[in-house]
């Protein structure tokens, strides 16, 4: 099993899409942020600032790649496309409201059409390895399923993440990881 670099990070689900809104499974299809995504991702930067991040390290889908310019430009930091970020291939499921699929994948249960869980795992180490190969403070844009492959690298159990709710991951000792959100943004209730 690939392992993750053992460097504390940060981690960034973009902001909403139409798609997220409407329900829509949404994989590699490379659906843009809506306006709410875009304010969301406004919204962050702010919280993002103090954290020393010094570098930002995204999926190459426009709606991670957009949310991480607008951090990217708050914090004055670039950004820097890494292949393998991206979401998962969701094949037949792309833009349907069928989420069924969900609890027989992440049991790694092969699903017709969708790029298995295994692969997703070692697809986004090696890729979140080489971001974070870049530099000491990075923050990671990418997506919900992305996420669910890190928790899993870190075993830790599977939690949502909120769009532009910022997680910051960091070993503890030889093998585990703590994954702890970022109490709730200004503004929010």
């Amino acid at each position: 099993m690939t392992m993750l670099t053992r460097q504390p990070f940060w981690f960034l689900r973009h902001g909403q899409t139409d798609w997220n809104r409407s329900g829509k499974c949404q994989g590699r299809c490379d659906v843009p942020l809506s306006m709410q995504g875009e304010a969301e991702a406004h919204a962050a930067a702010p919280h993002l600032k103090h954290l020393g991040i010094n570098a930002i390290c995204a999926s190459p889908l426009k709606r991670a790649r957009h949310t991480a310019e607008i951090i990217g430009l708050a914090l004055g930091v670039p950004v820097v496309e890494v292949p393998g970020l991206e979401e998962m291939d969701l094949g037949p499921y792309e833009g349907v409201a069928d989420y069924s699929w969900i609890a027989a994948w992440r049991d790694d249960q092969p699903v017709a059409g969708i790029e298995p869980f295994p692969e997703v795992r070692k697809r986004v180490a090696q890729a979140a390895n080489r971001a974070l190969g870049t530099a000491s403070h990075v923050l990671i844009v990418a997506h919900g399923g992305v996420f669910w492959a890190l928790q899993h690298l870190c075993r830790s159990p599977f939690t949502p993440l909120a769009h532009c709710r910022p997680a910051h991951l960091s070993p503890i000792g030889e093998t585990s990881w703590r994954i702890e959100m970022l109490s709730a943004l200004e503004g929010e209730s």
